[in-house]
């Protein structure tokens, strides 16, 4: 190996990590106060079946190129997707069943990290509820006892109002 291609390697390398130390002190666009001021943080790519769009005045179906708020959350459903395309240069990739909140200021490492599964049979602000097929027949006796029970004490009663 030449002299040369020895400095230039050597050189190259010094300025590789030179590079990565200024960028790990640096402070991610997505973590800055601005970005969070903006009318609207992120775009909406790619997107692919029911993706859903939800703020504190409702919720609506996603469309490609949409423009979102700070602050919304953004929900796939079954067999749905969607890039959450962030000003900042953070891309974030829901699969189906996956939501975020897109709330800034975060670093690119955080927003990804917030993306989470999403209960598919569960409408926001619901409680889920599990249930076996045992648990439902103890109200059912119970209901049919009942109703046998009032047409026997009725069973010839006079019950019309004539």
């Amino acid at each position: 190996m030449s002299k040369f291609a020895k400095c230039s390697g050597l050189v190259v390398g010094a300025l590789v990590m030179v590079a990565s130390q200024l960028a790990a002190g640096q402070q991610s666009t997505c973590e800055g106060t601005g970005s969070a001021s903006r009318d609207t943080v992120a775009e909406l790519r790619e997107v692919q079946g029911n993706v859903l769009v939800s703020d504190k005045a409702g919720m609506a179906s996603a469309v490609s190129g949409q423009r979102v708020p700070n602050g919304v959350r953004i929900t796939t459903t079954s067999k749905a997707s969607v890039t959450v395309a962030f000003d900042c240069g953070c891309n974030v990739q829901l699969k189906e069943n996956e939501r975020i909140d897109a709330e800034l200021p975060r670093s690119c490492a955080g927003l990804l990290a917030a993306v989470t599964g999403a209960a598919p049979a569960t409408a926001l602000g619901a409680s889920a509820v599990t249930a076996t097929a045992g648990s439902f027949s103890a109200p059912i006796i119970a209901g049919a006892v009942g109703v046998g029970g009032y047409l026997l004490y009725r069973n010839g009663r006079n019950s019309s109002p004539n």
